[in-house]
């Protein structure tokens, strides 16, 4: 049975060569939070959603605790991301492995390094 998670729509902003963190709150239909601790989170970023040119997607860390999932990446893996305009998204996996829902989707604006140290 899905867990009816309500896709929520972010725009972010992700710093070349900075550390990147985001917190979203699992929400349903109601805006009640969602626990999805017993399932698992995937994310990635990528120049558009065709993308298949490894240099142009970033695939985000996840973690789960309670409805709060994190995306993150280090410092080194942002470096390594051209400046301009991406999409993006938070999918969670039931623990059936079967069950998929979308937590969260937008577009990222990844804003260039100017200091290189």
């Amino acid at each position: 049975m899905a867990t009816s998670i309500k896709t929520q729509g972010q725009n972010l902003t992700l710093y070349q060569g900075s550390t990147f963190e985001k917190t979203f709150v699992t929400k349903n239909a109601n805006s009640q939070n969602v626990s999805i601790s017993t399932g698992s989170c995937f994310s990635q970023m990528r120049k558009n959603y065709t993308t298949t040119n490894t240099s142009l997607i970033l695939t985000f860390t996840t973690s789960i605790l309670g409805s709060n999932v994190t995306i993150s990446a280090s410092a080194t893996d942002t470096a390594n991301i051209p400046s301009g305009l991406y999409v993006y998204d938070v999918e969670y996996l039931q623990s059936d492995g079967i069950t998929k829902e979308r937590i969260v989707d937008g577009m990222i604006t990844v804003i260039p390094e100017a200091t290189k140290i």
